[in-house]
């Protein structure tokens, strides 16, 4: 089992807003949307948590201010972070994560966001 931890900031609190405000979220891999309410959990260049709902043309999360790394995992700050990253999988993945408005609403107010993953399932943490 691998820990995540995203800790607030001015992204984190936005992007839990801005979810929280959004009707409709696209599911990865897919054309498919839902109403439920989440993020993408991405492993690619570092790990990080960004936005499941469509921006505007020309708008990406990056400039939106929608990509918040998870501690350790983010390439600006960890040299390490392939290695690091391939620990956690040696896949490159997105997931929905749902999360309920009330805990959008908690991060949205400062709490950060902890993530526990396996192969097989991922456990959300909303800590104030």
């Amino acid at each position: 089992m691998h820990t995540l931890k995203f800790k607030s900031n001015d992204n984190l609190r936005k992007l839990a807003q801005q979810t929280l405000k959004a009707k409709k979220f696209k599911l990865p891999y897919t054309n498919e949307t839902t109403s439920k309410k989440g993020v993408y959990l991405v492993k690619d260049d570092g790990i990080y948590l960004m936005n499941a709902f469509s921006l505007a043309k020309g708008k990406t999360p990056s400039t939106e201010g929608f990509t918040v790394y998870a501690e350790g995992y983010d390439p600006s700050t960890n040299e390490n972070v392939w290695e690091d990253s391939y620990l956690v999988s040696g896949d490159d993945f997105g997931e929905f994560v749902e999360m309920s408005s009330s805990m959008l609403a908690s991060v949205a107010n400062g709490s950060d966001i902890t993530l526990m993953l396996s192969a097989e399932t991922i456990e959300l943490k909303v800590v104030a």
